[in-house]
C-alpha cells in the first residue's frame, strides 16, 4: 500500500499517532529516519512494516533536506556609522519570492445590453462599494462598448448587486452597449493577501547584537525591479522600471499587457497635487519641501500636504540637491528614482544618475514587522514582493561609536501550502445552495412555497428540489474538516443533501484519497424558514425538515444522483408546542441541532458515521425548582398583576430552560431564541413561561 501525500500533507512529525497506534517495527521506522536524514533528494519514501510481515505501508514525506536546510546569507557591522545612514560595507544579498496574491471578484452578464444601459448587474456585489476601483476582464466574453479592458474604473453608484461605473469618482455612469458572455470583475486593493495555494517566502533574520554603538537600528529591504518587457507576464506586487519610471503591478498581467494600462500597472511616484487619490505603496513627492513619503493608508481627496500629515504620509527620502556634501549611506531620490550613496561626497555636483562611481539605483523599504532594534533578536517576515537586498539602518541622528558590533545572519525558507489534512473550520450560515461550490444559486426562493412533503416522492427524486453542498477531502479551502451549517429551508423530508466524495481527481497527481481515520465534524441547526412554505413552520405543532448525508463515490455520482445509501439522516420532528393550562408552558418554533462525526474508512472505501448526538434544546419541567421559604406561593403566571396568587401552587417550584443550552453560531445567545416577525407575535408568548 503506497499513501502519496498530496502537498507535503503528512509531514514526519504526524507519523507518531501511526507508530503508537499500528505498532509497526521499529527497526524498520529507525531505517525511514537514516533515510530522512541523509538523502540528497527533497522527499524521502519511508515503509513501516509490521512485526506480522509482509503487511506495510509506505509514506512519502519532505527530506529533511528540503525543510531543515535552507541557504544563509550573514554581514557583520562593525565601526561606526553616520546618524540616519545605512550601512553599505556589508549588504545581504538575499533573495526571496513573494507568492501569489488573492483578489476580490465577481462577474456579470454582458449579453444583455443589446438595449443601452449604465446598469452592471454584479452576480454578488457584497465585496463592492461606492469608491472602488474595478477592473473589467473579458475572459471568453465580449466586453460591452464603452468601457475598455486597460483602465481602471470608479463605482460610482450601488444599489444591491446593481453598479454604475465612471472614469472619475465623481463622474458621470457609463452607458454600456453590446457585448457578450460572462465579463469578470476585479477589484483593487492596494495591500493584497496572500494565495493560500502559493504562499510568499519566510525570511528569518537573526541579530546578535554585541554592541549597538549606543544606536537604534532598523531593517530595511530592497525589492527587485525588473526590466519592463513586452511580452512578458508579472505577479502582482512586482515592481518593473520602463523609460526611468519605476511601477508596481497591482493585478497579475498577461502576456499582451502593455506598460501603458493603468488597470494593471501604476506609477508608483506621484508629484502631490490637491484633491487626488493615493493608494497604499504609492510614493509621493511633497514639492514644497522636495521630500519623498510612503503612503501608509489609501486617502481619497487628499487635501493635506505630506509634510503636515504624518498619519498618512510617512517620510521616505529627501531629494537630491546640487552641491551637498553626503556621507555614505544616505538614501536620496532624484527624477523619479532612489539612490544609496557608496562613499561619502564632498560638493555633489553629479546628479545621482550620472555618478555611478557613488551612488547606487536602490529602492528600499522598511521591514514593518519590527522596530527599531535594541538588543538581539530574530525577525520572521514574510515577504510581500520579490526581494534582493536587506539593510540595516542607524536610525539615530548621532554617529553610532566605533565599537558597533553587530551580526546579521538570514536565512529563506520556501512557506509550504497548509496541508489537506489540516483542521480548520467553516461557518455555513446559509445552506440553499443549488451544489455549493460549484453553483451558488438559491435552491428555493420566498416567491414559491414547498411542502408538505409528498411522502410518495421516491428518495431520488427528492435530490432534485434539496440544496445541496459536496465537500471534496482534498480542497481546504471548501471543504473544512469541522463544518457548522445552518438548514433555513423549507419543511421538506430531504431539504439538504451532502455529498463526500471518496475518490478526486488531481489531474496528474491521479486520484487522492481521504487519510485513514480522517474526520468531518458537523455541526447541524435545522430551522425552516417559514416563508419557503407557506407559515407552516409556524403551527408550533410538528416540524419535519432533514438533513441527508450520502458517501459517493465520486462527484460524477452526485451529478448522475447515483448516490446509493444515505449514511445519516438528521431530523427536525418533534412536537414544538404544548400547553399546560395553569402553568402554560410552550416551546415556540426554535432549532433541532445536532453534533456529528464522519469518519473514512480505508478498509471500506466509504464514509461512515462515527458519533452523533441531539444537542439539549428543550424545556425542563418539574416540581424541582426554586421554592421561596418565605413566600411558597408561585405566582399565577395567567394573571399579569404580581401578588394575585394561585394557592393551587403552593409548592411547585419549575426548572425551566427555554433557550438553547449551547453557543449557537448562528445568533446572539439570549432568553427569546424564537422567531419574532412582529410585535404580534411577541404578545403571544408573554405570558407564558419560556
Amino acid at each position: 500500500m503506497t499513501t502519496t501525500n498530496i502537498g507535503n500533507a503528512f509531514p514526519l512529525e504526524h507519523l507518531d499517532s501511526d507508530i503508537a497506534r499500528n505498532s509497526y517495527n521499529y527497526q524498520s521506522i529507525l531505517t525511514g529516519l537514516i533515510n530522512w536524514n541523509n538523502t540528497n533528494d527533497d522527499t524521502v519514501s519511508i515503509r513501516l512494516t509490521k512485526n506480522t510481515d509482509p503487511w506495510f505501508e509506505d509514506y512519502i514525506i519532505p527530506s529533511k533536506k528540503s525543510t531543515l536546510l535552507v541557504d544563509s546569507f550573514k554581514c557583520d557591522i562593525t565601526g561606526s556609522v553616520y546618524g540616519n545612514m545605512f550601512f553599505t560595507d556589508c549588504v545581504l544579498n538575499c533573495v526571496s519570492s513573494s507568492g501569489s496574491k488573492q483578489f476580490t471578484t465577481t462577474t456579470f452578464d454582458a449579453s444583455v445590453y443589446s438595449t443601452p444601459s449604465s446598469i452592471i448587474s454584479l452576480s454578488d456585489a457584497s465585496e463592492f462599494t461606492i469608491g472602488d476601483l474595478v477592473r473589467f476582464y473579458t475572459g471568453t466574453g465580449t466586453i460591452p462598448t464603452q468601457i475598455s479592458d486597460t483602465i481602471l474604473y470608479h463605482i460610482v453608484n450601488k444599489t444591491g448587486n446593481n453598479i454604475q461605473v465612471s472614469t472619475t469618482s465623481t463622474g458621470t455612469p457609463i452607458t454600456l452597449n453590446n457585448g457578450s458572455g460572462t465579463i469578470t470583475v476585479y477589484k483593487f486593493e492596494s495591500l493584497l493577501s496572500e494565495s493560500e495555494t502559493d504562499p510568499s517566502d519566510i525570511v528569518t533574520l537573526r541579530l546578535s547584537v554585541n554592541s549597538l554603538g549606543a544606536c537604534d537600528w532598523g531593517v530595511y529591504y530592497a525589492p527587485v525591479i525588473y526590466s519592463f518587457i513586452a511580452g512578458n507576464a508579472y505577479k502582482a506586487s512586482n515592481y518593473l522600471i520602463d523609460n526611468s519610471i519605476i511601477y508596481r503591478a497591482i493585478f497579475d498581467t498577461s502576456t499582451s499587457d502593455l506598460i501603458t494600462y493603468t488597470n494593471v500597472f501604476r506609477p508608483l511616484v506621484h508629484t502631490w497635487s490637491n484633491g487626488s487619490d493615493y493608494y497604499y505603496g504609492d510614493i509621493v513627492i511633497d514639492s514644497t519641501n522636495n521630500t519623498a513619503y510612503t503612503v501608509k493608508s489609501d486617502i481619497i481627496g487628499s487635501v493635506i500636504i505630506p509634510s503636515q500629515d504624518a498619519t498618512i504620509f510617512e517620510f521616505h527620502a529627501n531629494s537630491w540637491d546640487l552641491g551637498t556634501d553626503y556621507n555614505i549611506g544616505s538614501y536620496v531620490y532624484y527624477n523619479g528614482l532612489f539612490y544609496i550613496s557608496t562613499k561619502t561626497i564632498i560638493n555633489s555636483s553629479l546628479s545621482p544618475a550620472l555618478d555611478v562611481n557613488s551612488w547606487e539605483s536602490t529602492l528600499i523599504f522598511g521591514v514593518n514587522s519590527v522596530g527599531s532594534i535594541t538588543k538581539s533578536t530574530v525577525i520572521r517576515w514574510i515577504v510581500p514582493t520579490d526581494t534582493s537586498k536587506f539593510y540595516l539602518r542607524n536610525e539615530s541622528d548621532i554617529t553610532s561609536e566605533p565599537n558597533t558590533d553587530i551580526h546579521i545572519q538570514s536565512s529563506v525558507k520556501t512557506k509550504e501550502p497548509a496541508s489537506i489534512y489540516q483542521r480548520n473550520v467553516g461557518l455555513y450560515p446559509t445552506c440553499n445552495y443549488m451544489m455549493w461550490p460549484d453553483n451558488i444559486q438559491n435552491a428555493w426562493v420566498p416567491s414559491t412555497q414547498y411542502g408538505p412533503t409528498d411522502t410518495t416522492i421516491p428518495i431520488t427524486k427528492r435530490q432534485s428540489y434539496s440544496a445541496s453542498m459536496i465537500l471534496d477531502h482534498t480542497r481546504m479551502d471548501t471543504a473544512k474538516t469541522v463544518n457548522f451549517i445552518n438548514y433555513d429551508g423549507p419543511d421538506l423530508d430531504q431539504g439538504l443533501c451532502i455529498y463526500l466524495p471518496v475518490e478526486i481527481d488531481v489531474g496528474d497527481d491521479g486520484i487522492a484519497y481521504p487519510e485513514d481515520g480522517f474526520t468531518y465534524e458537523f455541526f447541524f441547526r435545522i430551522w425552516p424558514n417559514p416563508e419557503l412554505n407557506g407559515e407552516i413552520t409556524r403551527d408550533h405543532i410538528v416540524n419535519k425538515s432533514q438533513i441527508y448525508v450520502y458517501s459517493v463515490l465520486n462527484r460524477e455520482s452526485v451529478i448522475n444522483e447515483i448516490c446509493e445509501n444515505p449514511i445519516a439522516k438528521f431530523s427536525m420532528a418533534r412536537t414544538t408546542n404544548f400547553y399546560m393550562f395553569g402553568e402554560n408552558v410552550s416551546i415556540p418554533d426554535k432549532p433541532v441541532c445536532y453534533r456529528a462525526t464522519v469518519i473514512y474508512s480505508d478498509a471500506e472505501k466509504r464514509w461512515n458515521v462515527l458519533d452523533y448526538y441531539q444537542l439539549p434544546d428543550h424545556i425542563f419541567v418539574g416540581p424541582i425548582g426554586f421554592i421561596d421559604p418565605q413566600s411558597p406561593a408561585n405566582l399565577d403566571i395567567n394573571n399579569d398583576v404580581i401578588g394575585n396568587i394561585n394557592p393551587n401552587a403552593s409548592f411547585i417550584g419549575y426548572e425551566t430552560a427555554a433557550f438553547p443550552m449551547f453557543q449557537d453560531p448562528f445568533s446572539n445567545t439570549n432568553l427569546t431564541p424564537y422567531r419574532f416577525s412582529s410585535d404580534t407575535d411577541y404578545d403571544t408568548f408573554k405570558n407564558r413561561m419560556i
